[in-house]
């Protein structure tokens, strides 16, 4: 890339990247501490105890929660080999095929939130209002050096 804005965009880029990836790991292995706002804000009563009681829900929202950090670890991970081999040299495939992923990634995450009607200002909506800010920062600063060129 030629241009600082260029290489600013690559890192945001990048910072995305990493932070979806540390994201999904958290998902993935400490879920019962990450993202129990979200059960609560659903059941009203706290995930400890509702596994205590036996709660076989629960039980459920915590698989289903660590199986959207296994879906995200591998988007992350190709986020991050898109950045590295084709974004970071200015190449406009790399573009439109981060557009589309960072659409998906943190559009589903957002509309999750929006949908269910639990998008409030807590920690677990930062996460991905953070992720989504850092993608578009990324996708728009080299936007116009990228579709501009012809590679």
């Amino acid at each position: 890339m030629k241009t600082q804005l260029a290489r600013l965009g690559a890192w945001f880029m990048t910072a995305q990247a990493f932070y979806a990836l540390v994201l999904s790991l958290f998902w993935i292995f400490v879920t019962e501490v990450m993202f129990v706002s979200i059960f609560a804000g659903y059941t009203g009563q706290t995930l400890a105890d509702a596994i205590a009681g036996g709660s076989k829900q629960a039980e459920l929202w915590l698989i289903t929660q660590r199986l959207v950090g296994v879906e995200l670890l591998p988007i992350s991970l190709l986020m991050l080999f898109i950045t590295y081999t084709g974004y970071q040299r200015g190449q406009k495939w790399s573009w439109f095929a981060l557009l589309l992923a960072g659409v998906i990634l943190w559009g589903s995450l957002l509309g999750y939130k929006i949908v269910t009607g639990y998008f409030e200002l807590t920690s677990s909506s930062m996460t991905f209002v953070i992720g989504a800010a850092l993608f578009l920062v990324g996708i728009i600063l080299p936007a116009k050096e990228m579709l501009g060129s012809t590679n």
